[in-house]
């Protein structure tokens, strides 16, 4: 698997979020949604992903006598099951970790320039909040919170619902050398 560095280049990381909800497009639709990238620069930089094993190639289909590839996230980057994040190194999970913050970045770069973000109105909203809790405490509010998305995700759509998404990331801190509060 790649090092997380290969997605720390500017048009590498574009590619990726590009393909980053399941997407597969040759490179030539790519190009349409980064029109600013020359075409030879991208070619290189798909050729580098998919080498690196970030990107694959999903499908190849003829045109005009030559052979036409769509590209994809590898499957193990874009939605790793348990088992498989189990077998990854730390390196291969920083990987996974930098493709799944790319969407994220992609979507909110997306949603302001979209038009005119009101991000009171709109209730956007992104924050990180440090907590002590038991194993325990900490299951009980991840069941807490599900259950509520849950809920939010039976409803349909209607004309004062708007679709949205909700992103959470949740780890633990390391506080040697802090003090406690």
């Amino acid at each position: 698997m790649a090092t997380p560095s290969v997605l720390l280049h500017p048009v590498r990381l574009r590619i990726v979020q590009v393909l980053r909800d399941g997407e597969e497009f040759t490179t030539h639709q790519i190009r349409e949604l980064l029109p600013d990238i020359p075409i030879a620069t991208l070619y290189r930089h798909v050729a580098t992903l998919v080498e690196a094993g970030v990107v694959e190639i999903a499908d190849e289909r003829p045109v005009r006598g030559t052979s036409e590839k769509i590209y994809r996230i590898a499957p193990t980057l874009a939605n790793p099951t348990a088992e498989e994040l189990k077998a990854l190194t730390p390196d291969d999970l920083l990987t996974v970790f930098t493709v799944f913050t790319s969407g994220t970045i992609r979507d909110m770069d997306a949603y302001l320039h979209g038009g005119s973000p009101e991000l009171v109105e709109d209730r956007v909203n992104f924050a990180q909040a440090d907590f002590w809790a038991s194993d325990e405490e900490l299951d009980n509010f991840l069941e807490i919170l599900t259950d509520a998305l849950l809920q939010l995700r039976k409803n349909t759509r209607r004309a004062d619902r708007r679709p949205r998404r909700l992103t959470t990331i949740l780890m633990p801190r390391d506080i040697t050398g802090q003090e406690e509060s």
